[in-house]
């Protein structure tokens, strides 16, 4: 049996999860991204889904929204999101 030394491990560390990333995203003139940069640029081939969120609007800084799941030529799925209230794209962890 592991005796306990009453010490706590890891103090003070707060890792937060699923943090979004920005992300380099070309559009079609409809707003579709049509390719990702990650370590290189990667077309998209399929939109896979679609959906959008709006929360939180009565903050100063509300959520809105629009993420899209895609599977890019190299086989690699990513789920990705545009902010509609700064145009910025990221990439989200799963």
């Amino acid at each position: 049996m592991v005796q306990d030394s009453g010490k706590t491990l890891y103090t003070g560390i707060i890792k937060p999860l699923n943090i979004p990333e920005p992300v380099n995203v070309s559009e079609d003139k409809t707003g579709l991204p049509v390719s990702v940069r990650t370590s290189r640029r990667r077309r998209v081939v399929l939109l896979e889904d679609r959906w959008r969120i709006d929360d939180e609007w009565w903050r100063n800084e509300p959520v809105a929204r629009l993420y899209y799941a895609v599977l890019l030529d190299n086989g690699q799925r990513m789920v990705i999101f545009k902010d509609l209230t700064t145009g910025q794209w990221y990439q989200q962890s799963c």
